[in-house]
């Protein structure tokens, strides 16, 4: 079975990231690994262990206000570097996804869902779900993928799909362009077209990445973005501290980047 780990302040914005950790769950089979992390000894002896259990206990009844109570949750209260203890736990626990939410609420949340976030998505081994603090989930739910026309991305895009079949949905193959497009990316969106006729192949001209794929998203409804990380690829600017910021403070939706690998 997978396992789904999920780093939470108990903030609003990582309540709502919750229910995309709960749904994701109910979709593919999962149990969730929850933590709640302090990041000095003096942060962790502090907290008891009952005001630890009254905020799981919350997260419990939003898991039965959802539906999804059947979901398995483990919970534990953890100590250290948010990167450090998040990658030690995907690597001795074999988890499969990180689900986070970004920009947390209160001041140990902001710097537990800021510029942590971003740590985390281009060191983790794993795909990451980040759920922006303003998203609202929806039960009908629409799926992009942003695209290179790289036939690398193939497995990538197969699981994109997969996600939007297990929600009665189709995928959007979005590609952003700066110039015109080499023989061989025109060849691959075409070899996508024939691959995947279910699926809506497009293609937008601009020269802001970022803002096109957020029109985009908004245009269409979408809410979920789907993306590759791989070293040099042109997306790699979209999770420096710079650009990642406007994508995951103005999108209006939950942006899964998804690795070589996986």
């Amino acid at each position: 079975m997978a396992t789904i780990l999920f780093p939470t302040d108990f903030s609003n914005t990582a309540n709502n990231a919750f229910i995309y950790a709960l749904n994701l769950a109910k979709a593919i089979n999962a149990d969730i690994r929850m933590i709640t992390l302090k990041t000095h000894l003096k942060e962790y002896l502090n907290m008891q262990e009952d005001e630890f259990e009254i905020k799981v206990n919350e997260l419990l009844a939003i898991a039965k206000d959802n539906e999804l109570e059947d979901v398995k949750i483990k919970s534990s209260l953890e100590i250290g570097d948010l990167l450090i203890t998040v990658l030690d736990i995907v690597q001795k626990e074999n988890i499969d996804y990180i689900v986070m939410g970004t920009n947390g609420e209160n001041s140990f949340g902001q710097k537990f869902f800021g510029s942590q976030t971003l740590a985390v998505i281009n060191n983790s081994p794993i795909p990451v779900l980040a759920v922006p603090h303003n998203v609202v989930f929806q039960e009908n739910r629409k799926f992009a993928y942003a695209s290179m026309f790289d036939p690398k991305e193939k497995p990538a895009i197969e699981k994109m799909i997969g996600f939007a079949k297990k929600h009665n949905s189709t995928l959007d193959i979005v590609h952003v362009e700066k110039k015109a497009m080499s023989i061989d990316m025109i060849m691959n969106k075409r070899e996508l077209e024939v691959n995947y006729p279910e699926a809506k192949v497009a293609v937008l001209k601009s020269k802001d990445v970022e803002t096109a794929l957020l029109d985009y998203c908004e245009m269409y409804h979408i809410d979920v973005l789907g993306m590759l990380y791989r070293e040099l690829n042109p997306f790699q600017r979209l999770f420096t501290e710079s650009h990642s910021r406007q994508l995951l403070t103005s999108a209006n939706f939950a942006i899964l980047v998804l690795k070589g690998r996986n």
